[in-house]
C-alpha cells in the first residue's frame, strides 16, 4: 500500500509502542511488509519513543492518580449510542476492543505531552550546548591571546616560588595586558580564589583575580593596566570568598621581573 493515508497507521503506532493486543499484533505483522505509510508511521515513532527515553528522566505517578486513570478507562461510556439503547438506559463499559482503542488514544496523548516535554528539554539542551561552544570559542581566544603576550619578548616575565624554591607560577605584564601561567598551583574550590598581588609598593596592592581547574596550566588573561604594569614584583595568595581582601592572608609564593637579557656579541 502506497497512499498517504491507511487505515492501520494508529495500529503502527501501537505496534511500535508495545501496546497491541495479540490479534492486532497479527494484523500488523501482515500488514507492514506490504505499506510504506505504516512502516514510515512505525520508524517515526520508534525514533520519537528514543528521543524521549533519553531526554526526559522517567517517574511513576503518583498512585492516586494512576487508580484514578485506571478508573476511567474501565468506565468511559460509549460515544456513539447504538440504535436500539433505551433513552435513559444506564451507561455500558466498553467492551474489550473499545477499551484497547481508549487506551491507545490514553496513550497518543501521554506520548504527545512526552514530546512537548522532551521537546522543551531538547530545546533547553541546544541553547546550553550553544553556550558551551560560546564559552568554548572565548576560551580559545583568550588562550591565543595569552600565548601572544608570552610569546612577546618586551613581556615581562616574574617566576613565583615558593617558600623552599619550588616554582608553581609565571606572571606575564606588558602595559596592556597580564597572565598569570600556573604550573604547580593546587586547585582551588569555588569558595576561594587566587589573587596576584603587586609587591613592589610598601604595601601590597591587590592587581587580579584568578582560578585554578583541576590539571590546567593553561596561561589564564588576567585584568590588567598600566598602573599593574609598573610593579616588578608579585605574589599570589589563596583568599576565601571571591574578592581580594585589603591585604593577602596566605601568601603562596612570590618573585621579580627577571632582568632583560643582555645580547652578547
Amino acid at each position: 500500500m502506497n497512499g498517504e493515508l491507511c487505515p492501520h497507521e494508529e495500529l503502527a503506532v501501537g505496534w511500535a509502542m508495545h501496546s497491541l493486543e495479540p490479534d492486532e499484533e497479527a494484523v500488523v505483522r501482515d500488514h507492514l511488509p506490504t505499506c510504506t505509510t505504516c512502516q514510515r508511521t512505525v520508524q517515526a515513532t520508534q525514533e520519537v519513543l528514543a528521543g524521549i527515553g533519553g531526554a526526559v528522566r522517567q517517574e511513576q505517578p503518583p498512585p492516586r492518580l494512576r487508580a484514578r486513570l485506571m478508573e476511567e478507562i474501565e468506565h468511559i461510556p460509549q460515544d456513539v449510542p447504538t440504535p436500539h439503547r433505551p433513552r435513559h438506559a444506564a451507561p455500558t463499559t466498553l467492551r474489550p476492543q473499545h477499551r484497547r482503542r481508549t487506551g491507545r488514544i490514553l496513550l497518543a496523548a501521554a506520548a504527545a505531552l512526552a514530546v512537548l516535554a522532551g521537546g522543551g528539554y531538547l530545546g533547553l539542551r541546544v541553547n546550553q550546548l550553544s553556550g558551551q561552544v560560546t564559552a568554548s570559542e572565548a576560551r580559545t581566544n583568550e588562550l591565543n591571546k595569552a600565548l601572544s603576550l608570552a610569546a612577546d619578548p618586551t613581556t615581562n616575565r616574574a617566576v613565583l616560588r615558593t617558600g623552599s624554591g619550588d616554582e608553581v607560577a609565571i606572571v606575564l605584564s606588558n602595559p596592556t595586558s597580564g597572565a598569570v601561567m600556573p604550573m604547580n598551583l593546587k586547585p582551588n574550590d569555588s569558595g576561594h580564589v587566587y589573587v596576584v598581588w603587586g609587591t613592589s609598593t610598601k604595601a601590597p596592592v591587590p592587581l587580579a583575580l584568578f582560578d585554578v581547574r583541576t590539571g590546567s596550566t593553561d596561561p589564564q588573561l588576567l585584568s590588567w593596566g598600566a598602573d599593574a604594569h609598573k610593579h616588578t614584583k608579585f605574589a599570589v595568595s589563596l583568599e576565601p570568598g571571591r574578592s581580594a581582601p585589603p591585604l593577602p592572608s596566605e601568601v603562596v609564593a612570590g618573585g621579580q621581573v627577571a632582568p632583560a637579557s643582555v645580547p652578547t656579541g
